[in-house]
């Protein structure tokens, strides 16, 4: 069993002599389909097994994985071996945060595993999307569509006591698509996943015509849109562009192991968003793409209110960093794989609705733009960020007018918050996608509502 394997080699590192050893294991079956304009061009199955061991010896961490269980003893004394080595040059030990131990098996139902799914199926899943997609309109030229899927479990022993075993789950779908009228062209895509459904997520939610139309939807409205003006305007954010602006623009600075290099270092306490602004990373929002019971150290997950009606009140944080600044342990520590350590991570990120009306959102708005959508971008620890928008609507005397194509906001994120001006009391929605930091993968979540911007808040301009 691989717990009694964990143990014994938690064991190995106490007789090595580190002060605390913490033992991932995870056996995984792990699925990968790619299909261009009917073709499937890639189809990759493999079953993922392996240990992670981080051991804390000497204040310093040590990190080794292995697909070998069994050389696991040999992998914990590498383990240990670079973490006195790190030792010699570190100012300061390495301390933890003090955590409840706990024994645990949490279990997960879903209707359909994904890997019980026959190829056939999800070849056919993604042939249907295609279909849907081309058949949307004759303009659109090429499509690309991702599927992948994973289920398996997770182990967790630590020297402490805690014992864990969770279940991974995993299917997610995006296709790309674009399109050409004269010398136009144009692209859009859209993702859908789900970390606690097996694949009748994908039957009755993200279906291959859901999946399909969305994206042609917006390839289509990028053709017929007009071009966006260049400069200041008032504007409204929809609930994924706001999803994407409370995750990559400002949770990104509320990491604890990243705020010392960002503009929210030594801001806790202080406004620093408009009055009744408040934007959390919710792990107990079970049912959201990236929401478990514990995080990868073995900690209960955690809501976190980053910034508490306009003042930033708590940082995302883990054992050694919670220790480090005197937080609270928040449970935010996140591994994509055995392969890796865990980093300081967020699960599932929104902006809080507020108190206007829908038909207010709009109003007093002579001229300005709607973002629905976003195709990508990006944003630095300065907050400043640059996105694309791929669904956006002129708003023109209070009313929603053409499409807009090829259209570009940026700014400065801290800044931005200080003019929101009206932020919608319609229920939250949440997107979901992948997130990358220190080379490393988290599916998240991510969402809020609808949101006002005043003239000076946000910056338009063409394709970027």
């Amino acid at each position: 069993m691989m717990l009694n394997v964990l143990e014994r080699a938690v064991e190995s590192g106490r007789d090595m002599g580190a002060t605390y050893v913490e033992v991932r294991g995870e056996k995984s079956f792990l699925e990968f389909i790619q299909m261009d304009d009917y073709k499937v061009t890639a189809l990759t199955q493999r079953i993922e097994q392996g240990v992670a061991i981080r051991v804390l010896a000497d204040g310093a961490w040590g990190f080794v994985s292995t697909g070998n269980l069994d050389q696991l003893n040999k992998a914990v004394s590498d383990a240990t071996a670079l973490a006195k080595a790190a030792a010699k040059t570190r100012r300061e030990p390495i301390e933890l945060a003090e955590i409840k131990t706990c024994e645990d098996k949490v279990t997960l139902k879903v209707e359909k595993d994904p890997k019980h799914v026959p190829i056939e199926e999800k070849i056919n899943y993604l042939t249907n999307m295609s279909k849907s997609i081309f058949e949307y309109d004759e303009r659109i030229s090429a499509t690309t569509l991702k599927l992948e899927t994973a289920s398996g479990e997770k182990f967790l022993v630590t020297s402490e006591g805690t014992k864990i075993q969770s279940p991974i789950m995993l299917v997610w779908s995006m296709p790309w698509a674009s399109g050409k009228d004269g010398s136009k062209l144009s692209a859009a895509r859209h993702q859908e996943a789900s970390t606690n459904k097996g694949w009748e997520y994908m039957e009755s939610f993200a279906t291959p015509e859901f999946m399909g139309e969305t994206t042609a939807k917006r390839v289509k409205l990028q053709l017929e849109g007009v071009s966006p003006k260049v400069g200041s305007f008032p504007c409204v954010l929809g609930p994924r562009v706001v999803g994407t602006f409370a995750h990559e623009v400002l949770g990104h600075l509320a990491e604890a192991d990243l705020n010392v290099h960002t503009p929210f270092n030594g801001k806790i306490g202080a406004v620093v968003a408009s009055a009744g602004l408040s934007m959390v990373d919710d792990g107990t929002n079970f049912g959201q793409v990236g929401v478990g019971k514990y995080d990868d150290e073995g900690v209960p997950t955690s809501r976190v209110e980053i910034i508490k009606d306009s003042v930033l009140a708590e940082l995302l944080t883990n054992r050694e960093y919670a220790a480090k600044l005197g937080q609270r342990v928040t449970g935010n520590a996140r591994a994509q794989s055995y392969l890796v350590p865990p980093a300081i991570r967020m699960r599932s990120t929104f902006i809080e609705s507020g108190d206007f009306q829908e038909e207010e959102m709009f109003e007093g708005i002579d001229f300005g733009y709607f973002c629905v959508d976003f195709r990508g971008g990006s944003a630095q620890m300065n907050a400043s960020f640059q996105v694309g928008i791929q669904e956006a609507y002129e708003i023109v005397k209070g009313e929603i007018g053409q499409p807009v194509a090829d259209l570009s906001i940026s700014g400065i994120g801290t800044d931005s918050l200080l003019k929101i001006d009206a932020i919608s009391k319609k229920e939250l929605h949440y997107g979901a996608g992948r997130c990358g930091k220190f080379g490393q993968w988290a599916y998240v979540s991510d969402g809020g509502t609808d949101i006002r911007f005043s003239k000076g808040g946000i910056t338009f301009g063409g394709k970027s």
